[in-house]
């Protein structure tokens, strides 16, 4: 019996010292470059963008380059407009100051004159989306939280009944967005309203850690707006993708699946959105 001990445990050795053989791994294979679509429309009349880049390789230290020379068309099924390459900012698309989306409107997004994979053949894409209809933001409260070393923003309104809502919170401090990438955006689905009042849940955050400071007079405005379930899930799954991996050794980010054709990635989104405002006057969490 003790040398079948010994057997298993020159086995068992045996088998963690093979754990240490070299592997090699190709990283540099990036496979074919991909058009990259973001863009956000609103029932804001302003200059909205349709931001157009080219993927890069995940272990790549540049930034992706932008695509020039494209042909932009935004369709609501009553106007089609083309939109104007920003000269500033090449690969950023714009509409008409003048331009804003209507609730309850189909948008489609066409996108032409592209070689995003730089093989001499021109490419189209497209996509579509609806903006919905919005609840308004009845009220804004801002309270600073010593167990979480933060200010904490709630938001008062009443959830429409007849509508299953999908919905993205951002927040402004003195007319500054704090929340100015996917990572930072707050989404919350229609279960945990359900057609009721919103009664002040907390739907956005300032991080005293990350220097995200609130003082006393600065002016806090809550965005509210309807999105489809489709962004909620992509917006979930770029916040999954740019988190900190647990464990450790978790494999490399997955390209999030969007909405544009023919294997583009990204996403083109329209929704209706309303603000509410508060200044902040010192206050803190009950304990």
């Amino acid at each position: 019996m003790k040398y079948s001990y010994l057997y298993i445990l020159f086995v068992l050795i045996g088998g963690l010292a093979s754990c240490t053989e070299r592997v090699d791994i190709d990283l540099e294979e990036a496979g074919e470059a991909r058009l990259i679509v973001f863009g956000e429309l609103t029932n804001e009349t302003k200059v909205h963008e349709i931001t157009l880049s080219r993927s890069a390789a995940y272990f790549s230290n540049q930034a992706p380059s932008m695509i020039s020379n494209a042909q932009v068309m935004l369709d609501d099924g009553e106007e089609a407009i083309l939109l104007t390459e920003n000269e500033q900012r090449p690969g950023v698309y714009l509409t008409p100051a003048t331009y804003h989306g209507v609730v309850g409107r189909q948008y489609r997004l066409d996108i032409s004159n592209v070689d995003a994979n730089e093989d001499g053949q021109m490419e189209t894409y497209w996509a579509k989306t609806e903006m919905k209809p919005y609840s308004e933001v009845e009220g804004v409260a801002v309270v600073y939280n010593s167990d979480w070393d933060g200010w904490e923003v709630g938001v008062f309104g009443q959830d429409n009944p007849d509508v299953e809502d999908y919905y993205l919170f951002k927040v402004y401090k003195n007319g500054e967005l704090y929340t100015d990438s996917l990572h930072n955006y707050w989404v919350i689905e229609d279960r945990f309203f359900n057609g009721s009042a919103i009664n002040g849940p907390i739907v956005q955050y300032f991080d005293e850690e990350k220097g995200e400071l609130v003082e006393k007079g600065d002016t806090i405005t809550l965005e509210m707006a309807a999105i489809t379930e489709e962004y909620y899930t992509f917006i979930n799954g770029a916040k999954l993708e740019t988190n900190e991996k647990i464990p450790l050794f978790s494999g490399p980010s997955a390209n999030l699946k969007g909405n544009i054709s023919d294997g583009a990635l990204g996403f083109f989104a329209a929704y209706g959105l309303s603000r509410g405002s508060t200044i902040y006057q010192g206050e803190v969490a009950d304990k």
